[in-house]
């Protein structure tokens, strides 16, 4: 992507058919038929309103801003002008215009400037291998999933580490152990280690956005049993949905978790829990609008 300036602004969006579309519906089937819908006609969520929530456009002005940081960063390791890549605190406002966030423009330049502060010798110490980084692989000669990697970089030592950029509002010692078990990062990890097999491991790049941010990065434990399972968990879900397709079952009958852990105990109440508690033809609160 390109601006009316000379500089590069990185693409950071969703890969189509990633593991993290596959990780919603491991975790709830109803979850994921409303929020990516299906073939069927009984309605989804409005995908325009679902990006202007808060906690999106900051989380996605990070994830640029780091991008851009990295880009410029890998220029200057190959000798080359960081410029072709947008300044960061640019993309930041230029993305806003966009897509949306621009009351958010402050803050995420103040903790992108933290996060440089924190982590200045990633520039002496991380020999950077690639930024937004898309792999993809066919499953079965049948499903063909992607998986875009935020960051690649070799330490000093010479092992390659894949990263994920995530943001939070708060960071709390939980972090650790969710992201230690997600579907998606273990897909991730699986997808690159086909093209990579000296990979080290998944680093996991948590960012606090407040007013006084925290910032740490750790390295995810290695789970070989789930690795090990990934491609037959890829197959057992999309046969799941498209059983439910075939069937034209409406989206709210589709099978769902409803138990407190997915629901309500990781980051607040799943947001069509009304909907998936009253029906699709009830009235609920929130800003969404159910499609009868």
């Amino acid at each position: 992507m390109t601006t009316d300036e000379t500089g590069l602004i990185i693409f950071t969006g969703a890969s189509s058919r990633g593991w993290h579309r596959l990780q919603q519906a491991a975790e709830c089937l109803q979850k994921y038929a409303w929020h990516y819908g299906t073939k069927t006609t009984h309605g989804v969520v409005d995908r325009e309103e679902d990006r202007k929530r808060p906690a999106l456009l900051k989380g996605e002005l990070m994830h640029l801003a780091l991008a851009q940081h990295y880009a410029r960063i890998y220029q200057v390791q190959q000798g080359q002008d960081p410029d072709k890549y947008l300044d960061p605190r640019e993309a930041i406002a230029f993305m806003a215009d966009v897509r949306g966030g621009r009351e958010f423009v402050g803050l995420i330049t103040s903790v992108y400037m933290a996060y440089c502060e924190r982590y200045y010798r990633d520039a002496d110490e991380l020999t950077i291998e690639g930024i937004e980084r898309l792999f993809q692989m066919t499953v079965r000669d049948r499903y063909l999933f992607t998986g875009r990697v935020d960051l690649m970089w070799r330490d000093q030592g010479g092992q390659l580490w894949a990263a994920d950029h995530k943001t939070t509002g708060r960071l709390t010692p939980a972090h650790k152990d969710y992201y230690a078990a997600s579907g998606q990062l273990i897909g991730y990890q699986h997808l690159t280690r086909q093209q990579y097999p000296d990979l080290a491991g998944m680093k996991l790049n948590l960012v606090e956005i407040s007013s006084s941010p925290k910032f740490e990065r750790m390295t995810l434990p290695r789970s070989p049993a789930f690795e090990m399972q990934f491609e037959q968990t890829v197959v057992d879900i999309e046969e799941s949905i498209e059983r439910m397709e075939r069937e034209g079952r409406p989206l709210d009958q589709w099978p769902k978790a409803m138990n407190e852990m997915t629901c309500y105990g990781r980051y607040g109440a799943c947001p069509f829990l009304d909907r998936c508690r009253w029906g699709a033809g009830q009235p609920v609160a929130g800003n969404w609008h159910i499609a009868l």
